[in-house]
């Protein structure tokens, strides 16, 4: 019997506080199997805590098949040997990248999760980038103190 191939998923939160699962688009696939095979006890971690763009709602004629996109946070990277439909898109900041301090950082990320959307999404992408930000330095000195 062939082995199955598997399917690799994120279970995200949204700044809203809604979970999500998605799988991860076809053409991360591949680059998300051979890292699993490579790095068999600490797959999971790479991408736990990072930020990924998905679509809120779905592609249509009406929105001229381009959807409204939010920045999420990763909660867990899993497999599934099961395909769906709903899927992340392709851009994602893991943890270690969207939490370095800095203005410079900042700008060179947001412009990396804003790809070529439209400007609408663009703005929406950095304001939610920004949100997440403020969030885990707001989490990051509550645990100091």
């Amino acid at each position: 019997m062939a082995k199955r191939k598997i399917y690799f998923y994120v279970e995200v939160e949204e700044l809203s506080g809604t979970h999500r699962i998605l799988q991860l688009p076809r053409d991360l696939q591949l680059p998300m199997r051979q890292y699993f095979h490579a790095n068999r006890g600490a797959w999971q971690e790479l991408l736990r805590g990072g930020l990924i763009n998905i679509a809120t709602e779905p592609y249509t004629a009406e929105n001229d098949y381009q959807p409204t996109i939010r920045l999420t946070k990763i909660c867990k990277f899993f497999y599934s040997r099961e395909e769906q439909n709903e899927r992340s898109r392709g851009q994602f900041l893991i943890q270690s990248n969207w939490q370095t301090p800095g203005i410079k950082h900042f700008w060179e990320s947001a412009k990396f999760i804003q790809h070529d959307y439209p400007i609408k999404n663009k703005v929406l992408l950095t304001l939610d980038y920004y949100r997440w930000r403020r969030r885990h330095r707001k989490y990051k000195n509550r645990r100091k103190n």
